[in-house]
């Protein structure tokens, strides 16, 4: 059995090739494998003390299609179709304010990897990774996982990616100067002196 695994996170390269003639789709259990990698993330998070993540359907979206792209095209990278993480979550309507990406793939033969052991080693791996690290414990507030495995020739090629995204953030409001009021003491006016009373000149 062969079989060839890398990761990228944010990463600026782009490598795509061809997809063979005889490629097609290869049954998988998408749901599953982006429930396990959110399970695992958001226990991930949990033991750095942070929040959890929330599924959004357009970022699954836009990972779907993307690994899916990816896998036809044994492509690698951020921007193989020539767009980048941004672009590509913009696209779908996700009005972010942040966003972030991770990918893993490898392909393996004659018997691709099962659901289980490919949400685990990409976990394993993105936690490993110094880059991928600072996505899953990211200040994304949602979260969507694509996966794809295409058959070319004898190999199956997997795909795997997860989105990070923070949507409509509000603009913190400006501080307001902070201003010390000056109480100043006024002295009380003196009375007028009373002006001396005269005695009557005796007549």
């Amino acid at each position: 059995m062969s079989s060839r695994l890398f990761i990228f996170a944010l990463a600026a390269m782009t490598a795509s090739g061809m997809a063979a003639a005889y490629a097609q789709d290869y049954p998988l259990d998408r749901a599953a494998v982006s429930r396990a990698v959110i399970a695992e993330t958001n226990a991930w998070r949990a033991a750095k003390r942070l929040p959890p993540v929330s599924s959004h359907p357009q970022l699954e979206a836009a990972a779907t299609a993307y690994a899916r792209y990816l896998a036809q095209t044994e492509g690698v990278g951020h921007t193989a179709d020539g767009r980048s993480p941004a672009i590509r979550v913009r696209a779908t309507g996700y009005n972010y304010c942040f966003v972030a990406e991770n990918m893993w793939g490898g392909w393996r033969r004659p018997n691709p990897m099962t659901e289980a052991e490919a949400s685990k080693k990409a976990m394993d791996d993105w936690k490993k990774s110094p880059g991928h690290n600072a996505n899953l414990l990211s200040k994304g507030k949602n979260i969507g996982v694509g996966v794809a495995a295409w058959r070319q020739g004898d190999r199956v090629v997997f795909r795997m990616v997860q989105m990070f995204g923070t949507a409509d953030c509000a603009p913190r409001p400006k501080a307001k100067p902070f201003v010390t009021k000056v109480t100043q003491k006024v002295a009380p006016k003196k009375a007028p002196a009373a002006k001396p009373q005269q005695k009557p000149t005796p007549q």
